[in-house]
């Protein structure tokens, strides 16, 4: 993957620039675009056109979840992290299903950012593990199930992906199932290659899009 373009969109003068400062200082990152809002962040797109665009959800005149779901429609090959302070469940749905690859609260750590950049620009999505429990009861509550997985996973990675659900850890699965951590790592570990992501949120999250767990 060569450079990618970044652009941040978010009212707070202060954060916008420290944001930039951070991923200005990573290697394979250029921030090409800074805008105070939603309204601003449209029409600077097809100027710089970024691979990524962080999303503050609060902002004057066009906020983050409306600026997304128009982005979607205009400029769907930019991925889009929401980032904000707020975990608020509608906002979290409303986002995600608008188009948004990624979630993000604002009191994380910079480098989490920085991952999140470059894991959506890889084409993968990712949630920050507060809101996770919120993405999947609202998922739970919305979609139903369907057996499609049994093209891509097996019976035992299935099990395990349920359990990954409720936020088990590799010993507790083990425990229940009656099998060695290990395995139990190793299996978790071609769920993640067999679903192109990179640890078990992201796991979990695809398998809730593709309603592959039970409600």
């Amino acid at each position: 993957m060569g450079t990618i373009r970044v652009a941040i969109a978010d009212d707070n003068e202060a954060f916008r620039e420290t944001l930039r400062d951070v991923l200005q200082f990573e290697q394979d990152m250029q921030v090409v675009g800074l805008w105070r809002n939603g309204e601003e962040a449209l029409k600077g797109l097809e100027e710089v056109h970024p691979d990524v665009l962080l999303l503050d959800i609060n902002m004057p005149i066009l906020n983050g979840v409306e600026t997304t779901k128009q982005m979607s429609e205009q400029y769907p090959h930019v991925r889009i992290v929401i980032l904000t302070m707020h975990d608020d469940e509608s906002y979290v749905l409303e986002t995600l299903k608008s188009g948004a690859s990624g979630y993000l609260v604002k009191d994380g750590s910079v480098s989490e950012v920085v991952r999140a950049v470059r894991e959506v620009a890889a084409g993968r999505a990712i949630v920050h593990p507060q809101v996770t429990q919120t993405v999947i009861a609202q998922f739970k509550e919305r979609y139903a199930t369907n057996d499609s997985w049994r093209e891509v996973l097996t019976e035992r990675e299935m099990e395990i992906l349920r359990h990954l659900k409720f936020g088990k850890s590799n010993e507790e699965i083990a425990e229940t199932l009656h099998i060695t951590p290990k395995t139990v790592k190793n299996h978790i570990s071609s769920i993640l290659a067999k679903l192109s992501v990179t640890d078990r949120t992201q796991a979990v999250v695809i398998a809730l899009q593709k309603k592959w767990l039970t409600t």
